[in-house]
């Protein structure tokens, strides 16, 4: 399902006005900083792939920034760091040279938007940073912003580097909070699957990773991902669909996978497009069986976002291959095991 809104000539300043009454603070800024709290937690999301030191090159009261553009004050980015995501890892990170489809809104809007959304300039304090950034034995160095109201409660860190960096930290603070995961359940074993082995032991169906029990599946419950940008105007909207993995052992103790795939949907506003899909893919070679279910939802800025499926491979090889376009959210997975005599 694909859902495209665009407004290419709406000033930030207009936007934000709907945006002051509902606007949501963020935790407040750690005793180390904000904006170290978040990049910690990017490179943690990301196993490490990703490693950031930072430096502080300046600070100041949000009052000094007046009159001068995000462009101005940071420069423009010579480089994206882009990830593919699920609901709480970040996955094959890497840097992007071309800039092209880059929204630039942010960079050209100021201080003064907080003012509309309900957020006083001379209560705000500023840090301007400067970024390391390590993927794959490859530094790269850019500038960003923590912006604090402590009173408040309320921070934000604008990264022209790492679109959406604040949104992605935030979204996985939520679901690690609310313990989100895969839900894991079992079904016990029938006695009619009880067999005998020889003529003095006994012997039962029931699945190699847990013999005691005969089918067991993982549910991913659906979720919702909001994209913001740095006043707090929500940019992307992504419904994942849940999505369900099992194996049974039927009575002949062979696997019979099963599970589903929910459809996803998505919506963007102000140049964004999302775009989404989902399959499964199921089979078993022998006594051994899989099923795959997942669904992803793509956004991009000025351009057709896209993400399409195929089924491949045979028996309990059986994969699912993606081809995407923009920045990749996705939820569900596979589960493979083998029925047996225990």
């Amino acid at each position: 399902m694909k859902t495209t809104v665009l407004v290419s000539s709406l000033a930030i300043g207009v936007s934000i006005v709907c945006l002051a009454a509902t606007l949501q603070a963020s935790p407040p800024p750690a005793s180390t900083g904000y904006a170290d709290g978040v990049y910690a937690d990017f490179a943690a999301a990301s196993g490490r792939q990703v490693a950031f030191s930072l430096g502080t090159l300046e600070t100041g009261t949000l009052k000094q920034l007046q009159g001068r553009s995000f462009g101005q004050i940071l420069g423009t980015p010579r480089h994206l760091v882009e990830v593919d995501e699920d609901r709480l890892s970040l996955r094959n990170p890497r840097f992007k040279r071309d800039l092209h489809g880059y929204d630039g809104t942010e960079l050209r809007g100021g201080v003064e938007g907080f003012e509309v959304a309900g957020l006083p300039l001379e209560m705000g304090r500023y840090r301007k940073l400067a970024v390391q950034t390590t993927v794959a034995g490859k530094t790269m160095r850019h500038q960003a912003i923590e912006l604090c109201w402590e009173k408040l409660g309320h921070c934000v860190v604008y990264d022209p580097s790492i679109v959406f960096l604040d949104s992605i930290v935030n979204n996985r603070r939520l679901a690690k909070a609310a313990g989100y995961g895969p839900r894991v359940q079992y079904g016990e074993r029938p006695a009619s699957l009880a067999g005998k082995l020889g003529d003095t032991k006994l012997a039962a169906c029931g699945l190699a990773s847990n013999p005691a029990y005969i089918s067991k599946w993982l549910t991913w419950g659906a979720w919702t991902q909001r994209y913001k940008n740095i006043y707090g105007i929500t940019l992307v909207t992504k419904n994942l669909g849940g999505q369900q993995s099992g194996i049974r052992c039927n009575s002949s103790c062979y696997p019979a996978p099963f599970g589903y795939s929910n459809s996803s949907s998505g919506s963007g506003t102000l140049g964004y497009d999302v775009a989404c899909g989902n399959a499964y893919n199921y089979g078993s070679s022998g006594r051994t069986g899989r099923w795959v279910a997942e669904t992803k939802c793509a956004h991009k800025f000025t351009g057709d976002a896209s993400a399409t499926v195929t089924r491949n491979g045979s028996g309990s090889g059986v994969t699912l291959s993606w081809n995407t376009n923009g920045g990749v959210d996705s939820n569900g997975g596979y589960f493979t095991d083998t029925c047996g005599f225990f």
